[in-house]
């Protein structure tokens, strides 16, 4: 056993709920009671992989609409995505090297230009170069840049394919007038290793920009009407044991070699490479994409998908991954929390199990056709993208964006994995992480129960946790604390007795049907151990209040579910009681009641982010009626703008109703972000008990 040194701990604890993966009801649930809680033993001395961090492209010009918004609104963007104080803190970019190809449209969704036009010719050899140099693959340039100021490191460029002139069909897509494959010309393997030693030193010769991570192949197993290019696995091996491993080294190339990113989650295409020693020795990280290949309802990988892999010691990147195909890129309940934890599930049954080292979404942000690309949609016009600009300024930001920043905002790359108990209680899986440099840990809780779980926590191996009581500084103890460090046993005595220092306890982040990564009160830890309930339906990550971070800015969603008994403002007389099929809600509702909820983001009415859906958005109120009475939606205040209405019947106060209304999401009323106020208006006595309002399409 280690004796703990000047770590920091990010303990990243997933505590992932793989039953019931659907539509959060939000009500909260009734938690287990239980005489022993179950409990989770993490590990610090217990090390596995280490994390390299999150990613996201922005391939197919998508950088292009976020510059576009223009300030503050792009900075916003940016933050909320690299940042890990005010967003969710990616660590890796993924772009496209540019083809050159001419397919799609060259502001929206199509190639870049490429830095070898015709053989032997690179772009910045070229007399005019001086005069292009700002245009050349602008929007990816920029973004790389925006980046790197944010604190990305780490940039990953996959090919999706070759110049044509390098290929048998003389295309970048499957274009084929000659009916020839969609593949490199087998003269111009060493030309293609020559054309990406090019592209990672021009890039960081010309911009700037350091490639540390380059992929020949992007989806090697598919040919299509945009970029691609198919190889097989014996090809790739042959490309990077003769001519692509070889050039880097002999040029002074520092970017590592990504191999394989088929479309289907496993090594395939990495294996011959891989289990060949001469090519074997130039392969940095085997990568895959999550489209095929996954089990468990896609939330984790075949057992053997990566046993070779495993074998050598390889690094193993999931490099692509999104909501794909009808119909589930365009249902709204896959923008919810139902949604956010499939992959919340996924993402840490994919570190614990497979050892990722990185996990990459698609489109962080986007301006797209609404087909599930995104964790951020820019909300455009729904006119052809093609010509001029469709953002309108408004966005959508779905579930998964939190419930993926749970880890990606927590974890920083160099975290090295430690061993928890993957399952403490059923639906319940833990994962653990550590940063030993900045005695920092993190501990991410996803709970896909529907009711709360209880769960115990205990921290063990040398967790450098502050010491408690004065017993903590005895027996030489005093000598093992890093946070603080003591000089003397008396030292350590005296700030326990005072109190001193940061307060041994660990603060609770939280992503649920009704909360965006709400940061919760503290919890004390006692002994190295600590309490806490996991929320039904939900993700929670805890660090330890030395490396808080402050909370995130409360911007609301029409994914989310808006709880009678958790609002930002209510009218006097309300009162929270319990019921068994509901959990908490609210009481004593009389004519006037009103509830509030702030910051709502209506965007432009479209529920489920589609141009084609705009103002399609209706909401529910879950009440039990007695009085009756009727249910107003209003925006900004009590008596602002009405932009709904609901009628509920009297009853017996036992039954519960769900009341529906179309909502006006008209430029003028529930457009854009404002405060959301259900007013309540009737007879005499008690017209209502409420449990809860949501919304859909």
């Amino acid at each position: 056993m280690r004796r703990p040194t000047t770590w920091t701990i990010r303990l990243a604890t997933a505590l992932v709920a793989v039953g019931g993966l659907v539509a959060a009801t939000a009500g909260g649930g009734i938690a287990h009671r239980s005489a022993t809680p179950p409990t989770a033993v993490v590990d610090w001395n217990a090390e596995r992989q280490t994390v390299d961090g999150f990613g996201g492209s922005f391939a197919f010009h998508k950088a292009g609409g976020v510059q576009r918004l223009g300030e503050p609104l792009t900075s916003q963007m940016l933050d909320m995505i690299f940042d890990d104080r005010a967003g969710i803190g990616l660590d890796i970019v993924r772009v496209m090297v540019g083809d050159g190809g001419v397919w799609g449209d060259q502001l929206y969704d199509g190639p870049t230009q490429t830095i070898e036009p015709e053989p032997g010719t690179f772009v910045w050899d070229r007399p005019d170069w001086a005069q292009r140099k700002a245009d050349f693959d602008a929007y990816q340039v920029w973004l790389m840049r925006q980046a790197q100021a944010r604190g990305v490191e780490t940039i990953l460029a996959s090919v999706w394919s070759p110049p044509a002139w390098m290929k048998q069909n003389n295309s970048v897509t499957s274009a084929s007038p000659t009916g020839a494959p969609n593949k490199l010309r087998p003269d111009m393997y060493q030309a293609f290793a020559d054309y990406l030693a090019e592209y990672v030193l021009g890039y960081e010769r010309e911009f700037g920009i350091r490639i540390t991570h380059l992929s020949p192949t992007n989806e090697p197993d598919i040919s299509t009407g945009y970029s691609s290019c198919q190889w097989t696995a014996e090809e790739l091996r042959v490309l990077v044991r003769d001519h692509l491993g070889p050039t880097f080294e002999r040029r002074g190339v520092t970017a590592k070699i990504v191999l394989g990113e088929g479309v289907g989650f496993h090594e395939g295409y990495a294996l011959p490479a891989i289990t060949d020693p001469a090519a074997n020795r130039y392969v940095d990280v085997v990568a895959a994409h999550g489209y095929a290949g996954l089990v468990d309802g896609a939330t984790r990988a075949a057992p053997t998908a990566f046993t070779t892999s495993h074998t050598l010691g390889k690094t193993i990147w999931q490099t692509e991954y999104m909501n794909q195909g009808a119909p589930r890129d365009r249902l709204f309940v896959n923008n919810t929390i139902s949604d956010g934890l499939r992959y919340a599930t996924l993402i840490g049954n994919l570190f614990d199990e497979t050892r990722l080292g990185a996990y990459f979404w698609w489109w962080p942000v986007a301006n797209n056709g609404a087909d599930g690309s995104d964790l951020i949609r820019l909300v455009n016009t729904g006119t052809p993208q093609s010509g001029n600009p469709t953002e309108t300024g408004q966005y959508r930001i779905f579930k998964r964006y939190y419930t993926f920043g749970q880890y990606s905002r927590f974890l920083d790359p160099g975290d090295v994995m430690i061993d928890a108990t993957s399952t403490p209680a059923p639906g319940v899986t833990v994962t653990a992480y550590k940063d030993e440099s900045t005695h920092d840990f993190t501990i991410v809780v996803v709970n896909n129960n529907p009711n709360d779980v209880p769960l115990n926590v205990d921290l063990t191996g040398g967790f450098p946790l502050p010491p408690e009581t004065r017993q903590d500084c005895k027996r030489g103890g005093w000598a093992s604390f890093v946070n603080p460090t003591f000089r003397s046993q008396g030292e350590c005595v005296s700030h326990v007795a005072a109190g001193k220092g940061p307060r041994p306890s660990m603060v609770p982040y939280r992503t649920s049907g009704n909360e965006n990564m709400k940061k919760l009160a503290d919890i004390r830890t006692h002994g190295g151990s600590f309490r806490t309930h996991l929320r039904g339906h939900s993700v929670t990550t805890f660090v330890p209040k030395w490396s808080e971070l402050p909370a995130l800015p409360d911007r609301k969603d029409v994914f989310s579910t808006y709880l009678a008994e958790e609002n930002d403002g209510q009218s006097a007389g309300l009162r929270v009681t319990r019921t068994p099929e509901h959990g908490k809600v609210l009481t004593g509702v009389r004519d006037g009641s009103h509830l509030r909820w702030a910051n709502v983001n209506f965007a432009d009415g479209s529920a489920a982010g589609f141009a084609d859906q705009k103002g399609q958005l209706r909401l529910h109120a879950t009440v039990a009626p007695m009085a009756g009475g009727v249910i107003e939606a209003r925006i900004g205040s009590p008596d602002g703008p009405l932009v709904g209405s609901m009628t509920v019947p009297p009853g017996s106060g036992a039954d519960w109703v769900t009341a529906t209304t179309e909502i006006d999401t008209s430029p003028q009323a529930a457009n854009g972000f404002h405060d959301l106020y259900l007013v309540f208006t009737g007879g005499a006595g008690t017209l209502f008990t409420v449990d809860r309002a949501e919304f859909s399409d």
